[in-house]
């Protein structure tokens, strides 16, 4: 009897087949490369290797300069189901049909003497980039070479321009063992993916190499005229906002204070714990005088704060020079320009790439810059990044941008502060007793005032996002390189993630000067860190694509870096420039499948039972104007019962204890409509460990589209009191860092009490963690779990959390409407 044949061993024949095309193509052997590659394509269609084969003869047709038979197979791979080939496809198609076809040689049989270079390698071929000499000697910047995430070779032009080395990825943590089977986790991975098709690299192969595309010639066209009245007006609402909320802070925590010491007083009947006085009175016209002398002397705090922190010291003109000479006519040519005294610039002795400015008045103005930006940038991004800050300055946007960061750095201050003496205080004091009194004291205190750091950020969020957009555009206009400020954001980026990981913390500083960085935190723990293992095109399409992403960036320092690059690429096709990055196109064609509209609240396809996706993720907040609506409903049925002879319901009318009870039951009914979506059960066959390239290239996904996921990676963070409310978690994997997000089962007060195992604990250590993966603005996980190597759990208690929360929203309404009469 004969044995069937065996389909491993075909398998393996069109593999070693394939391989050999490949490597012919490497070798410019076109002639064997296409026969074998034909062979392969044919035999194994709709399948991997034929993938892999077809995307290999687009590239020999294209080089043997059968530009017809290339165009059409990449025509037909744009189809193809798997995202990475598509894309692939999508770009290289485009750039084809941008050539004009060469003239076919006389002996197409006969390979050239000089083969043309086909921009396609399969595998590592060790480009090395460029690097900085030691002795300081910074190239030029007017090569271009390809932004290699499909086509990993370069186009020599002129000069060789440095970049950015990428970051070794860290060794996988071994997976972590547990009797409980409901924590384990299961890596889910597509068979048919074609994960090694050559042009779609992988994580661990993938290099980051620059185009270095040009800059606009000299006497550029100029962009439209700014206008910025308005978002001046926006300015001065979103100041007052943060006056009223400070005063409203400080009015509370007084009388609190006041209340805690009569209550004190009236147990202890001791002189001491008498109340304040001058704590009773109206605290607006000290808020006043505060903000009005923190305003005038912002130029000097900052300095003394930046001195004490970062060790600043100035920044001399002959150290700009050496570092970038355009930088240093950028600022005199504009300063000369706009009537105005060249700010004073600052050197932070520090590796992270950032710069900012901040001051009062022009005249008065700093640019702090740090070591690293002028390391790691080139000559021409340097300038561009001086021109935001300088773009700064001449809006107007620095001074209030500055009174906001003073004012939000007193309780960060006192934040790090009462860690920081804590930690040493525990040390001196040898009593158990005073030992916990101490400990209590500051985690209450710590908590707190990190509480109101978080709070006072939010009236100038809007301020921070749109002034970015005018820099990013000033800046541009100033220049004429939107490519060159496009390379210095995202090597920002990259440099943040970066020093996150050489410190294995987010820094005090990083976190406490934020609204000022040209590149937002959050965006680049996620962005910079998965920069350096995927094209920038994929992990931004999200910025740029998704339908709702404007309605997921109000907690956003930043706008979106993915818009703010393509509005950049924008700039450069307005100059007629090849673009550094392919984003000028993307987004622009997008479906509104999906896209929230008001009529959809009223379209019974989706309402009630399939709500839109944006309702269901914003239902808490949601959930108030639909209770103002049914509070409009009771006052019209008390009205018309009122001029009826039921006089017993006409209370109704008017009554604003049910106004004010209505809106927290609201929000209690939104959230608990979208608990069971946002927190589905965690069962181990659901759970997948995706890249962070995967997650990012994700363009419909919402905060909503919780994805249960069990990651594996070194926890980075800070340790101690700091961390006791999980403020900087963040998990170090293959692909990247990504933020966790923790909250204890009885929200930010239990995360006071004494447990067990606290997140911070396992800093430093190989840990599992199991949760909800959120895409929104950023990437995140709702962490359930916390496993370490060692066994230690820390467990997170976000569904229960909500849900206490929700209830007691219900409580305190229904309490607001009992006591009516207060509110009448």
């Amino acid at each position: 009897m004969v044995s069937p044949p065996n389909p491993n061993q075909s398998d393996s024949s069109m593999k070693q087949s394939l391989d050999a095309g490949l490597a012919a193509l490497k070798q410019q052997d076109y002639d064997r490369a296409i026969a074998l590659l034909e062979s392969v394509a044919e035999s194994a269609t709709n399948q991997p290797l034929g993938t892999r084969a077809e995307m290999g003869l687009v590239m020999a047709y294209k080089a043997t300069g059968n530009l017809q038979k290339s165009i059409a197979l990449c025509t037909s791979l744009t189809k193809h189901p798997h995202t990475q080939v598509k894309t692939w496809a999508d770009r290289t198609l485009t750039a084809l049909s941008d050539r004009h076809p060469p003239k076919p040689p006389e002996n197409p049989q006969k390979i050239p003497a000089t083969p043309p270079k086909t921009g396609f390698v399969p595998f590592d071929v060790g480009n090395s980039p460029p690097k900085i000499s030691p002795t300081g000697d910074r190239p030029s910047t007017d090569q271009k070479t390809d932004f290699v995430g499909f086509e990993q070779t370069s186009r020599q032009k002129n000069v060789k321009s440095p970049q950015i080395p990428p970051v070794p990825a860290p060794p996988k943590p071994p997976l972590v063992k547990t009797s409980e089977p409901e924590t384990s986790t299961t890596t889910a991975t597509d068979s048919d993916a074609p994960t090694d098709v050559p042009g779609v690299v992988t994580p661990d192969t993938y290099e980051l190499i620059w185009r270095n595309s040009g800059r606009a010639a000299s006497g550029w066209r100029k962009l439209k005229l700014l206008k910025l009245a308005r978002f001046r007006v926006e300015t001065l609402a979103c100041t007052i906002a943060l006056f009223l909320m400070v005063r409203f802070i400080l009015e509370f925590l007084l009388t609190n204070v006041n209340a805690l010491l009569v209550q004190l007083y009236i147990f202890t009947r001791l002189p001491v714990f008498a109340p304040i006085q001058i704590f009773y009175r109206d605290p607006t016209a000290f808020v006043q005088f505060m903000f009005g002398l923190l305003l005038a002397s912002s130029p000097w705090l900052i300095d003394a704060v930046l001195k004490l922190i970062c060790g600043m010291e100035p920044l001399g003109g002959v150290t700009l020079l050496k570092s970038s000479k355009e930088a240093n006519r950028v600022v005199r040519n504009f300063c000369k320009q706009q009537n105005m005294p060249a700010p004073v610039l600052q050197l932070l002795p520090i590796d992270v790439p950032v710069a900012f400015s901040y001051g009062c008045l022009p005249r008065f103005a700093r640019i702090a810059v740090s070591q690293g930006l002028l390391e790691q940038l080139t000559e021409d991004e340097i300038a561009t990044i001086l021109a935001r800050e300088l773009a700064h300055i001449a809006h107007w946007d620095f001074a209030p941008m500055s009174l906001a960061v003073l004012v939000i750095q007193i309780p960060y201050l006192i934040y790090g502060l009462v860690v920081h003496w804590e930690e040493r205080l525990s040390g001196l004091i040898s009593i158990e007793f005073f030992r916990s009194v101490v400990k209590v004291l500051a985690a209450g205190i710590s908590a707190g005032s990190y509480g109101i750091y978080k709070l006072l950020r939010w009236p100038m969020l809007w301020v921070s996002r749109r002034r970015v957009y005018f820099s990013d555009r000033t800046a541009a206009e100033i220049t004429g390189n939107p490519n060159g400020l496009t390379r210095a954001v995202a090597k920002i980026a990259i440099g943040m993630a970066k020093n996150i990981e050489q410190q294995q913390q987010t820094s005090f500083f990083l976190e406490g000067f934020e609204l000022l960085f040209p590149v937002g935190l959050g965006q680049a723990v996620t962005i910079g860190s998965a920069g350096l293992h995927a094209p920038l095109e994929q992990i931004l399409l999200w910025d740029v694509s998704n339908p709702c992403r404007h309605w997921l960036t109000v907690n956003s320092t930043h706008p979106l870096m993915g818009e703010r690059l393509k509005l950049l690429a924008l700039y450069a096709q307005f100059w007629q420039l090849e673009t550094e990055l392919d984003l000028a196109n993307l987004g622009t064609l997008e479906s509104t499948k999906g896209k929230f509209q008001v009529s959809d609240l009223f379209n019974s396809k989706f309402w009630p039972r399939h709500p839109p996706p944006l309702v269901l993720q914003g239902a808490p907040f949601l959930g108030i104007p639909m209770s103002l609506a049914i509070v409009g409903v009771l006052w019209l049925i008390g009205g018309i019962l009122s001029r009826t002879s039921i006089w017993w319901l006409d209370w109704l009318w008017g009554d604003r204890s049910i106004l004010w009870g209505c809106l927290p039951i609201g929000f209690c009914l939104g959230t608990l409509m979208r608990i069971n979506d946002f927190f589905p059960d965690i069962v181990p066959r659901a759970i997948t460990e995706p890249s962070l390239p995967q997650i990012l290239s994700n363009s419909d996904s919402l905060p909503l589209d919780a994805q249960p996921v069990g990651l594996q990676g070194k926890l980075l963070g800070r340790s101690g009191m700091a961390n006791w409310l999980g403020q900087d978690l963040i998990l170090q994997t293959e692909t990247g860092l990504v933020r966790l997000h923790y909250v204890s089962r009885f929200g930010p007060i239990g995360s006071l009490w004494p447990q067990p195992t606290r997140p911070g604990d396992l800093v430093g250590q190989s840990v599992v963690a199991t949760g909800w993966l959120r895409r929104g603005a950023t990437v995140a996980i709702d962490l359930e779990t916390l496993r370490s190597q060692g066994g230690r759990v820390s467990n997170s208690g976000h569904p229960i959390w909500s849900a206490i929360l929700a209830f007691a929203a219900a409580v305190w309404g229904a309490y607001i409407i009992f006591q009516g009469e207060i509110y009448r």
